[in-house]
Formats: structure tokens, C-alpha cells, sequence
């Protein structure tokens, strides 16, 4: 049972938190991280009384106290290249921000949001300028800003997936191919033999590497079609007419499970039976599979444990300690059900 704010022996995993201070003192988080910082304005009254909860708690900003023994800023530029609502709708960014979050905060981090292609002027320069302490890109494009102005700097940074052009070791990510081998060997063993992968039209490395791999192991037997983006009706619009043609797939590989639920919706509209005729499999096994109808099958990327990794990997390099271990690979495990159980 977790000790009671302020109780006696609190052990180190379970000290107080800025979550506790702001529960204790009745304010928001928001509310405490201001106080702490200076930089904005707080009632003098809430300020005291957060004080004086912090104080009583045994609680201090490892932030500050970092930041005050390293001369470092403890603040990491984190990017997502995704935006609008391949960003608010994907569930493996649900997943992956919270556990980057928690990982930060345990670190004594904070993160500062950097849009794509950032003003160098409005962005990139300050950050650069002591700003930060380093970045971490989720789906790194060589031609940003940030990214290019990062690597210029050599400042630190890590990935969650690769730069397609430029050497960098320092990123965290699933074994893609071994994904591609894993999925049509299920559909092979289930009689599924004219395999379709869908995917999107984005200069990122887990779509080339799901791309190159269908093409090399799917042994010429696969086509490839490329939904305008990474939503359901993006998937509906792009499958639609090849289900009802001569030479229809009787199997869709997704890159992910929103567009795995955009065939089944094309399928049930053309009236395919799922799984008899047409076998389905998405990734990410988000909640999306377990309640689609049928159940999709899914591959589980564990985005919780990426976004720990990524962050312990930068600070690692924000350190200058020993050399990194990189690149980190993250399992992935196939979770079979009812849209591949072919008889």
C-alpha cells in the first residue's frame, strides 16, 4: 500500500511528487510548476500555501536541483512529425507522450514542444542557444529544421525510428522487417496466399522499412497501395475498388490499426466475409483492434516502452556519460484473432 503524503520512511521510488504537492495543496500541477519556476505570476496567498505544502511533503523540483548542480537547462525539444489528426487520433500517441512524460519527470525533465519544419529564427536558434539540453523526434525527417539543425550542432538527440539518409545510431524502434516476416508467415499458415499491404505516403523510416520488406518477402505475390493518410476513411477510399475487382487480395496488411478498421468498414460494404474471405491484421493493438468488428489482429508495439527508452537515451547523451547503447530495439508480439482465423 503506497505511503501517505509526508509519512514516515517514504522510500526513494515512492517520494513526494509534484502530483502529491498539488493534491495536498487543492491547485493544479500547472499551479505548482509555476511557483516553482518564476515564471509566472501566482496569487501570494496559493504560492504560500504551496510552499508550505512542499516544504511540509519533503518535496523539491529535481528540475531545479539538477539544473542548479549541472548548469544544464533540464529541458529536452521533443518533435512529432505528425500533426492535426493523424496526431490526436492516433492511440499509439496516447500510449507513447504519457510514458515519455513520466520518464522525463523522473529524470528531473521537462519537455518543450517543437511544431514541424519550426522557424529557425522563432525556434530552432533559441533552443539551440542554451535553450535545451537536447531533442528527441518521433519519426525524424532529415529536411526539418530542427532535425537538421540538431545534427549541425551535434547537439544531443534521439529518435523514435530512424534518419533514412543520414548516419545516426541514436534511436529507439521495433524490428520492422522482422514484423513483415512474422505477419505473412500468420497469413501463410492460415492459406491467405495473395497478400495487399496498405500503407502511407510519408518520408519516414518504419514506412519505408514495412514497405521494403513486404516487397522482398512477400515473393512477388504482393501489391502495395498507398492510402492517402493514416485515417479510416483514407483506408475505405484506397481499398474499396480493389476489393471489388477481378483480382482482389485475400489478405490486407496494415501499417496501422486506424487503417486496418477502414478495410473491415470496405470489406463489410462489399459484402466480403472477414475472415473467410479476406484476412486482416493491423499494428499497434491498440484498443481499436480488440473492439472491431470482428476482433482485429494486431501487432503490439509496447509505444510505453519506447517513449522510457528514448528518454533515458538522450539523457544518457545530455550526460556525456559513458557511450550510449544504441540503436534500441523495442519487442513486438502478434496478438491473433478473429479477422485472420481463417478455418
Amino acid at each position: 500500500m503506497r505511503a501517505q503524503p509526508g509519512a514516515v520512511g517514504r522510500s526513494k521510488r515512492d517520494r513526494p511528487t509534484i502530483f502529491d504537492v498539488a493534491e495536498t495543496a487543492g491547485v493544479s500541477i500547472t499551479t505548482v510548476s509555476h511557483v516553482f519556476s518564476g515564471k509566472r505570476r501566482v496569487h501570494e496567498q496559493t504560492r504560500l500555501r504551496v510552499l508550505e505544502t512542499a516544504e511540509r511533503l519533503g518535496y523539491r523540483p529535481r528540475t531545479m536541483a539538477q539544473a542548479l548542480a549541472t548548469g544544464r537547462s533540464m529541458t529536452l525539444g521533443l518533435q512529432i512529425t505528425m500533426s492535426g489528426h493523424e496526431l490526436v487520433l492516433n492511440p499509439y500517441f496516447a500510449a507513447l507522450l504519457p510514458a515519455m512524460s513520466l520518464a522525463a519527470i523522473d529524470l528531473g525533465y521537462s519537455f518543450l514542444f517543437v511544431p514541424p519544419n519550426p522557424s529557425r529564427e522563432a525556434f530552432v536558434e533559441p533552443l539551440l542557444d542554451g535553450g535545451i539540453d537536447g531533442g528527441i523526434v518521433v519519426d525524424p525527417i532529415e529536411s526539418d529544421g530542427f532535425v537538421a539543425a540538431l545534427l549541425a550542432a551535434e547537439r544531443p538527440f534521439a529518435s523514435i525510428g530512424r534518419l533514412l539518409e543520414t548516419p545516426h545510431e541514436n534511436w529507439v524502434d521495433n524490428d520492422h522487417p522482422a514484423v513483415v516476416d512474422h505477419v505473412l508467415d500468420h497469413l501463410r499458415k492460415r492459406g491467405y496466399e495473395r497478400p495487399l499491404l496498405l500503407t502511407i505516403p510519408t518520408k519516414v523510416s518504419y514506412v519505408a522499412d514495412y514497405t521494403s520488406s513486404f516487397s522482398e518477402l512477400s515473393d512477388g505475390k504482393g501489391r502495395i497501395v498507398v492510402a492517402r493518410d493514416l485515417s479510416e476513411l483514407a483506408a475505405v477510399e484506397a481499398v474499396a475498388p480493389i476489393l471489388v475487382s477481378a483480382d482482389r487480395p485475400d489478405a490486407v496488411f496494415c501499417i496501422h490499426d486506424q487503417l486496418a478498421i477502414g478495410v473491415l468498414r470496405a470489406a463489410a460494404e462489399a459484402g466480403i466475409r472477414v475472415p473467410d474471405e479476406l484476412g486482416v491484421v493491423g499494428v499497434t493493438d491498440s484498443a481499436l483492434a480488440g473492439h472491431a468488428n470482428p476482433p482485429l489482429t494486431s501487432v503490439r508495439v509496447f509505444p510505453e516502452q519506447a517513449g522510457r527508452l528514448v528518454v533515458e537515451l538522450v539523457d544518457q547523451l545530455a550526460r556525456g556519460g559513458p557511450e550510449a547503447v544504441a540503436p534500441r530495439i523495442v519487442p513486438t508480439r502478434l496478438v491473433a484473432r478473429r479477422s485472420t482465423a481463417r478455418a
